[in-house]
């Protein structure tokens, strides 16, 4: 664990990752990477990623080859940190990524090469507290645990505004990967963690914590957490790959929602390190969602508190976000679309 510097935040992960002579380096690699020795190999597009539910419809999608239906291969990238899911997509180790919204406006706002083209989960960034605290004024002067610089720090930072305060009122604490931000919290280490599920929901279950607050009140319901991105050459060169990986989203979010016990049974342990009760108590508080093209304009919203935090200098250009090929696989394919329950208010 360590202890806040917002400029640190960017100086390990992704100020060093986009430098341009390392991103000229891995272009190269990806460029002939991909390609199979014996020209016979499929296809194959590499995922970065967070440990959350929020990731689901990817993990799921690997684990029952929906990508092949498409021709092609899906696989989850080894992600070890939190840090890492920006870093792998900005420097081109992988083609797409399932990322924290606000992750993504970090890298992107330093020069990276990638746009949101969809959505994959919805809502799920939950404030756990110790059962003695009951309120966020409770919490000046006490310690909060979360990932840096992503929607689940930021959602604490909006929460402690709305409340009157600031960062300068409790202490936080920042931790690399989902298992140790969830032992901090049960070991005592912290007072509150902010969290996704399934831990979110460990914490407070193993504790007979309080939850302070799951993002709704404040940001309304279906806000959405992680998203799909895209390298900007993937859509530009392969389009037709990207809506297919979106096609495949829409397909894995229709048979989560309709069976969420087989999805976590198929996906507990190999990327959900908790138990299977965990995964299916979380089932509701963070579901799959592709089709968020009406929240565009909250993610940019969001830029702004990065900004006060001192995350980012400016906040993206249009282009960050980019719902064309999400649009046109609604209009191709209506019947994927249709099934879902996370529909867009568009």
């Amino acid at each position: 664990m360590f202890q806040p510097n917002r400029r640190r935040f960017l100086g390990l992960g992704l100020g060093a990752a986009v430098t341009p002579v390392l991103m000229s380096i891995l272009n190269a690699c990806q460029k002939t990477g991909g390609q199979a020795t014996g020209g016979a190999a499929a296809r194959e597009i590499k995922f970065s990623h967070g440990t959350g539910l929020c990731n689901m419809p990817l993990f799921y999608s690997a684990e029952k080859q929906l990508f092949e239906k498409y021709g092609f291969k899906g696989s989850a990238a080894l992600t070890p940190l939190a840090s890492d899911i920006a870093a792998q997509l900005a420097t081109g180790q992988v083609e797409m990524s399932v990322i924290p919204f606000t992750n993504a406006i970090a890298a992107y706002t330093q020069g990276a090469s990638f746009q949101i083209v969809a959505g994959s989960g919805i809502e799920g960034l939950i404030l756990v507290a110790k059962p003695e605290i009951t309120s966020f004024e409770q919490l000046r002067g006490k310690k909060i645990a979360t990932f840096q610089a992503d929607t689940l720090d930021v959602v604490v930072y909006d929460y402690l505004k709305n409340a009157g305060m600031t960062y300068d009122d409790v202490e936080m604490v920042y931790f690399g990967d989902s298992t140790e931000l969830l032992n901090a919290y049960l070991s005592g280490q912290v007072d509150a963690v902010s969290h996704i599920e399934p831990y979110a929901t460990k914490a407070q279950t193993e504790t007979d914590g309080n939850v302070l607050g799951d993002g709704t009140d404040i940001y309304g319901q279906g806000y959405p957490d992680c998203v799909l991105a895209a390298r900007n050459e993937l859509i530009e060169q392969e389009p037709d790959v990207v809506k297919d990986v979106i096609r495949t989203f829409f397909e894995a979010e229709y048979e989560i929602e309709n069976n969420f016990e087989e999805a976590a049974e198929t996906t507990v342990g190999k990327y959900y390190k908790t138990d299977l009760e965990s995964v299916l108590a979380a089932a509701q508080a963070q579901p799959p969602g592709v089709d968020i093209r009406d929240k565009r304009e909250f993610m940019y919203s969001r830029a702004e508190s990065m900004k006060e935090l001192n995350y980012i200098n400016s906040s993206p250009d249009e282009n960050f976000v980019n719902f064309d090929l999400l649009n046109e696989v609604i209009e191709e394919s209506p019947e994927l679309w249709e099934r879902v329950d996370v529909k867009a208010n568009v």
